[in-house]
């Protein structure tokens, strides 16, 4: 990585995407919807709240250039910190509900977790390693950027001050059950400046031919 001091900047350095943030590109696909979705969140039994993302610890002996190490010192040095990247998020212990419908995506090796980002919540501006993935597959990164997918599902309705962007999209007033994707390595942030917390499913997987992004645009109901 030649002694890169920013993971964000040794991205861009790859020339990977334009990095304009004055472009009109789409970087994002819709794929569907999951009609009724929102029933099942009662039966959510949330974890305890944590940083949702890491950040440098002084004193620790780490590969300061590695990967991860980078996107910590982003994280700290774009003035982030544990309090404003606080969310819920569950990766145990899935409701058997939420299992039934990341089978749906058409996904192999798949995993699904739930987030709650609360009010005054942010994700700050990062991408997908799937990491855990390629742990439980045995694949490489460059594997995993061909042949991965995740998608996000929304758990309920949109609310005021609640976005995600992805690339150069800023995504709102979507509705429950929508299913949005993109390709693997692309920059995204969520944040929550609202007055509800923001409920959305992630399931991360091994694109296979039935999976759910490479079929016509569809509406299921689960």
């Amino acid at each position: 990585m030649n002694k890169k001091k920013s993971l964000f900047e040794y991205r861009k350095s790859l020339k990977d995407w334009h990095y304009n943030p004055s472009i009109k590109s789409v970087d994002y696909t819709y794929v569907g919807r999951f009609i009724g979705i929102e029933k099942y969140i009662n039966i959510i039994e949330w974890p305890e709240m944590t940083s949702g993302v890491s950040f440098p610890v002084e004193g620790k002996k780490v590969d300061k250039f590695s990967f991860p190490e980078l996107q910590k010192q982003d994280n700290k040095r774009w003035g982030y910190t544990p309090e404003s990247t606080r969310k819920y998020h569950l990766f145990d212990n899935i409701p058997n509900k939420f299992l039934e419908i990341g089978e749906l995506t058409g996904l192999s090796d798949y995993s699904v977790s739930l987030l709650k980002q609360p009010p005054g919540a942010t994700n700050p501006w990062h991408y997908d390693t799937h990491f855990a993935l390629g742990q439980k597959t045995n694949s490489t990164e460059e594997y995993l950027e061909k042949n991965s997918r995740r998608y996000l599902i929304m758990l309920e309705d949109w609310h005021w001050g609640h976005f995600i962007q992805i690339g150069n999209n800023v995504l709102s007033q979507w509705k429950a059950g929508d299913i949005f994707t993109w390709p693997f390595g692309m920059w995204h942030t969520s944040a929550n400046a609202g007055i509800e917390p923001k409920l959305t499913m992630q399931v991360t997987g091994l694109i296979t031919e039935n999976s759910l992004h490479k079929l016509s645009t569809f509406k299921i109901k689960v």
